[in-house]
């Protein structure tokens, strides 16, 4: 794409130096001088890199780009018979009338390469200020530019375009950025990424086949990978899955969320109860009605079948809860 790019400059300035060649001859200008050293600032070299433009010239020819520059702390040798073709070509041939144009001109790259260390702190800022997540658990891998970023100078910000229509930044995640200089636009390129969300969640211990009621020895907490999961759909306490009732069976290690749950109780709401009271290793039993649907191993409401008052009580079973005094 980029090389796309520089042939669609090329074939605009040909068309722009076609249009003014002609006017050239007519203006009598004192023939250039071509340096025999040079250097270019940038992706190219122009007219204004090579020679000493008066003024009036530097302003409609100077930027006229007569080739791709060398790469940093390299050197490019643009010949003088290449130099007479490709002006020529330019349409500008009539810049070549009694010009001192040397056998050789050796160009080299006085520009900087962005630091890719800049550019992935530009990248981290934004994908970490647009995810509501903490640091700890955001993991950024930037992946490598495919061409150095070339600028003629220091003196410059570098701003991330936002994206339009995107609202989740994880997994593959490509941002433009833009090279600024006095709020001018220097130049923009992207850079692309893999983020990651990383979280402590419910697993299975082991092997849960459906149907399973799970306990508190059948599931754990660990650190995994949740990119790609609804954060809906996941789980970050066992509290909130003991108890209920798998759909589908999990294998070990396996991520817990809500597609795997039943979610049925073991007790309905107005189904009669064996209320077991412990005070002090005293057991008594005695009968209630649920005030809610119960799941194993939480809390439910049930109401004295005599007295009528309501109480919170631990569901033990499909028929039994347990309050202890």
């Amino acid at each position: 794409m980029r090389f796309l790019g520089r042939l669609l400059i090329l074939a605009a300035l040909l068309i722009l130096a076609f249009s003014v060649s002609e006017a050239w001859g007519e203006e009598g200008q004192t023939p250039l001088n071509f340096r025999a050293e040079a250097a270019a600032a940038g992706e190219y070299i122009t007219l204004n890199n090579l020679a000493e433009l008066a003024p009036d010239l530097a302003q409609k020819y100077g930027q006229a780009l007569i080739w791709s520059a060398p790469p940093p702390g390299q050197f490019f040798t643009l010949t003088r018979e290449f130099l007479q073709y490709r002006l020529t070509q330019m349409g500008l041939a009539g810049l070549l009338t009694d010009a001192n144009l040397p056998a050789a001109i050796q160009v080299r790259q006085n520009g900087i390469v962005l630091n890719s260390e800049e550019i992935a702190a530009a990248y981290r800022r934004y994908i970490q200020h647009q995810n509501p997540w903490p640091a700890s658990e955001v993991r950024i891998q930037i992946y490598p530019q495919d061409e150095p970023v070339l600028l003629p100078d220091k003196q410059f910000t570098l701003e991330v375009l936002p994206p339009k229509g995107q609202d989740r930044f994880l997994g593959e995640v490509a941002l433009e950025m833009a090279v600024l200089k006095e709020g001018r636009l220097l130049k923009k390129f992207k850079v692309s990424g893999k983020v990651t969300l990383e979280q402590t969640v419910v697993c299975a211990t082991l092997p849960l086949p459906p149907q399973t009621v799970i306990g508190p020895k059948d599931v754990h907490l660990s650190r995994r990978d949740v990119t790609s999961l609804n954060q809906r759909d996941i789980f970050t306490s066992e509290k909130q899955v003991i108890g209920h009732v798998l759909a589908k069976g999990l294998g070990p290690q396996e991520i817990l969320t809500s597609r795997h749950m039943d979610h049925k109780p073991i007790i309905k709401r107005g189904e009669e109860v064996t209320v077991v009271l412990d005070q002090n290793g005293l057991v008594i039993s005695t009968k209630g009605v649920t005030r809610e649907d119960g799941y194993l191993g939480r809390q439910v409401r049930v109401r004295n079948g005599k007295s009528k008052k309501e109480f919170q009580a631990e569901v033990l079973d499909a028929k039994t809860v347990k309050v202890v005094l």
